[in-house]
């Protein structure tokens, strides 16, 4: 099984398909991430907000080409970082198999659900 189709069955399982088919909160999870490894590597936030303002100042691009941009970078941090991309997903995804990981990662993606309804005065 390949690694997409592995992780695509792990969030169905964990979240649900309707999770799964949902752009935004896809792209949001994958934002996340994003900003939590560039934390590692010591980017300050302000210059992460200026990367955020630059790109939404842009035209949108193709979402299979930015894919492939998205992949080609990280293989090049991870080059630049001395982490092997597939062991550190490999790693991941036992980790996250764990049925107490997956209770607390239900569980964060809850509260984080339930702070933002209450940053927009909604009650659940």
């Amino acid at each position: 099984m390949s690694y997409q189709d592995r992780v695509r069955c792990w969030v169905t399982e964990v979240f649900g398909d309707e999770s799964l088919r949902n752009v935004q909160e896809r792209a949001m999870r994958f934002i996340e991430e994003a900003i939590e490894l560039t934390q590692v590597c010591e980017v300050p936030q302000e210059r992460v907000h200026r990367m955020v303002n630059y790109v939404f100042s842009r035209s949108v691009g193709e979402a299979q080409q930015e894919m492939g941009g998205c992949l080609v970078t990280l293989y090049a941090l991870s080059s630049c970082l001395n982490v092997s991309a597939e062991e550190a997903l490999e790693m991941e995804l036992t980790r996250i198999q764990i049925p107490e990981a997956k209770d607390r990662i239900r569980q964060r993606q809850n509260e984080k659900y339930e702070a933002l309804l209450a940053e927009h005065g909604c009650k659940q």
